[in-house]
């Protein structure tokens, strides 16, 4: 499969809310869109980097826990748009740091879009909170809004 895109879920579906990018990954994953692979990864970094080395578009999602966090409130950032300390992930090494190492190892995507959606608990648990559960088909819509504008699937399917 030529692949266009990646559509990255960041998360543990085990651990409450930490499952936001595993739940909108697998809904993407339903669609079975031509050129678009589906990841679902705990945020390793190298497991990451591999994954999104040379692909023109990456799009994760992960969970967001930070002092001001409304749960279900969704965020959008790209590099060079925001600082990468803007994005705070619920794991110990979010996707910012994965983004300092891919730079300096020359290992980025073309384009990377985050969404982040705001969390309220991840406890052991297998269930989102009704708040984030609430931000999953808004940000599956946004990820469709991502891959339909992105310049070089829309160059491709034209040809």
């Amino acid at each position: 499969m030529n692949v266009d895109a990646l559509v990255l879920g960041i998360g543990n579906d085990f651990r409450c809310d930490d499952g936001v990018g595993v739940a909108v990954a697998r809904r993407i994953a339903e669609l079975q869109i031509a050129g678009v692979r589906v990841m679902i990864d705990v945020g390793d970094p190298g497991s990451v980097l591999d994954a999104w080395t040379g692909v023109p578009l990456v799009v994760a999602v992960d969970a967001a826990k930070c002092d001001a966090a409304q749960p279900g409130r969704i965020r959008r950032w790209s590099p060079g748009r925001h600082a990468a300390s803007a994005v705070v992930s619920s794991h110990a090494f979010g996707l910012a740091q994965t983004l300092s190492l891919g730079e300096a190892l020359g290992r980025l995507p073309r384009r990377l879009v985050i969404f982040t959606v705001d969390v309220e608990d991840v406890s052991r648990q297998a269930n989102l909170t009704p708040a984030v559960a609430g931000a999953v088909p808004q940000v599956v819509e946004a990820i469709l809004t991502e891959l339909e504008s992105d310049p070089s699937r829309c160059a491709r399917d034209q040809q």
